[in-house]
């Protein structure tokens, strides 16, 4: 099967994409597909999206036809009528049906979801969580909560003792402070010729450079590239063709430039061709091996859990593709297995699906493997934390500085009447961890993230991703009154200056709480830039808040909900 990866969808500047069938394939031609390709997780969602725009009296006609000994058809239309509320009153079709055992008829998770436990108290949180994320509504006092918590106090209680924060590590070091040296790193001319020299090579971008206004940053640049890869394993056989677009920004152009092209670099060696039970093109060979979890573990392999991923849906044991991988504790690395489809960007191998979209969280490439592995890990941190420390009031602040390309900013936008507002975020480890936002003209909140050693790194990477355009002119809903002023230069900073430094410091932090990184090594034969996945087992992976969601005994301890514990 050929599939093109197009753009399905944009909202505040983020794209949402979808790999489709090249050809146009009818209804009855993409399910017979399924039938002999059952775990094709590409073509499973494009049918979805075909039976979406079905009537009741279609759909009950199908479900129908799929009673008739077709549980491929079945399936669909069971996950059809579960994801689509116009359906709603469909379901009933399905009363005295095996549901549980249609699930083996679809690698997707929603059947396995619809059949949590105690779908409505999961649905109040979510929603409660969900406001208070993307509206910045204020979470509700625990005595007008109307569900209890769904976690122990006691287990709440024991995580919060257990808690080992920065300052408390570096003075068990025995020092208050990291001493800083220097060591020199590439700039970002310097990064951006190697980069742009190695993709060009392999014919990857197509250009040209452009600038985007999409967002508050000084320089944004965009290039698009091509993209192309195969799988052939198991039942599955495809290919995927498109044009992807690198963005960029910094505070000057260079360090734009370099961004979309280490940016390219990142998401390219994150696509991978699957040959049998090899992957190729990269620099570290990987053998595939297919096995469900207790049997890597009964074999004597070290494996990653995957329910330890906080997974919308927890893991059943299912057979998975599983590559070798590093894991770090406080002695060195150790080889343990994770699940490729972790790893790889729309992966869909022959196998049940572990989430409902693997975002590109913890990917970054760097001049070195330990840069890579530094800005991977700093992802893993932001993303967790804007997950699961909530929008409070008393956490917001305004940003005044002295140096002058953040003044710049920051005087730019007050000019044109957008007032920038930053929420706090930084988890109870203490890495710096702040978000950026705007309220709209019409009350959204745009925003951006940024996490780092250092907090101002953290400000402006966040202040710089916020997506408002330049050229929108319409300002924004003014900062409350009240909020207090904290000066740029005065934000915590724990940054060494020595990016191997850096990295010690900070898994060493993520060990003492119990969190241990695991890296895959993904640079790429062709490019010879180092590129990682960094998972780190235990923090929150998918930051979106959607009605599939699962729930994190972290969420529920920095809410507030437990303070009287």
């Amino acid at each position: 099967m050929r599939y093109e990866m197009k753009r399905v969808g944009t909202k505040f500047s983020i794209g949402w994409f979808a790999c489709l069938p090249s050809d146009d394939l009818e209804f009855e031609a993409a399910l017979e597909y399924i039938r002999e390709h059952p775990y094709d997780d590409f073509l499973h969602k494009y049918l979805l999206e075909l039976t979406g725009t079905f009537g009741p009296n279609l759909v009950d006609l199908l479900i129908k036809e799929g009673k008739e000994n077709d549980p491929h058809l079945l399936a669909l239309m069971y996950e059809t009528c579960i994801l689509n509320d116009k359906l709603h009153a469909t379901r009933t079709r399905f009363d005295g049906i095996d549901v549980k055992q249609l699930a083996e008829y679809t690698p997707l998770i929603y059947i396995n979801w619809s059949l949590r436990q105690a779908q409505g108290d999961n649905l109040y949180w979510i929603r409660l969580f969900s406001k208070n994320m993307y509206g910045h509504e204020p979470l509700p006092s625990p005595e007008y909560l109307e569900r209890p918590v769904p976690f122990d106090p006691h287990a709440v209680k024991a995580w919060k003792a257990g808690v080992v924060p920065i300052d408390s590590l570096l003075i068990e070091w025995g020092r208050k402070s990291v001493q800083k040296r220097s060591v020199p790193r590439l700039t970002p001319v310097e990064t951006a010729e190697r980069a742009m020299e190695k993709l060009k090579a392999c014919d990857l971008v197509v250009g040209p450079e452009t600038e985007s206004q999409a967002s508050l940053s000084p320089y944004a640049l965009l290039m698009p590239w091509k993209l192309a890869v195969s799988v052939s394993t198991g039942r599955n056989r495809w290919q995927l063709t498109g044009t992807q677009t690198g963005y960029g920004k910094g505070l000057n152009v260079h360090e734009a430039r370099a961004s979309y092209l280490m940016e390219i670099v990142e998401r390219y060696s994150a696509f991978a061709s699957f040959d049998s039970d090899s992957i190729t093109g990269y620099k570290k060979s990987y053998s595939v091996i297919k096995a469900t979890y207790e049997d890597l573990t009964e074999q004597g392999h070290d494996a990653l859990g995957p329910n330890d991923m906080n997974l919308e849906v927890p893991y059943q044991n299912q057979e998975l593709y599983w590559i070798p991988a590093d894991r770090t504790d406080g002695n060195g690395h150790y080889p343990i297995y994770v699940p490729a489809q972790l790893v790889f960007l729309f992966c869909n191998l022959d196998e049940t699906s572990l989430t409902s979209g693997l975002p590109s969280n913890g990917l970054a490439a760097g001049n070195t493997l330990e840069e890579a592995k530094l800005s991977a890990l700093l992802e893993v941190i932001e993303r967790d934390a804007e997950r699961i420390v909530p929008y409070t009031r008393d956490r917001c602040f305004l940003l005044e500085s002295d140096n002058h390309r953040v003044k710049d900013i920051l005087k730019g936008c007050a000019e044109r009447g957008i007032h920038v507002q930053f929420l706090d975020i930084t988890p109870e480890f203490g890495v710096p961890c702040y978000k950026a936002f705007i309220h709209g003209p019409d009350g959204e909140i745009l925003k951006g993230c940024g996490a780092g050693l250092d907090g101002k790194r953290a400000t402006v990477s966040a202040l710089t991703e916020v997506p408002y355009s330049h050229s929108q002119g319409s300002g924004s809903l003014p900062a409350p009154d009240g909020l207090k002023t904290v000066k740029y230069e005065d934000l915590p900073d724990y940054s060494t200056g020595d990016v191997g430094e850096d990295l010690n410091l900070l898994e060493r932090l993520l060990i003492n709480n119990g969190y241990h990184p695991i890296y895959v090594d993904l640079t790429r034969t062709d490019l010879d830039i180092p590129v990682v996945r960094a998972l780190v087992p235990g923090l929150e992976m998918i930051t979106d808040f959607d009605r599939l969601s699962s729930l994190s005994l972290r969420q529920f301890a920095h809410s507030g909900f437990c303070n009287g514990i």
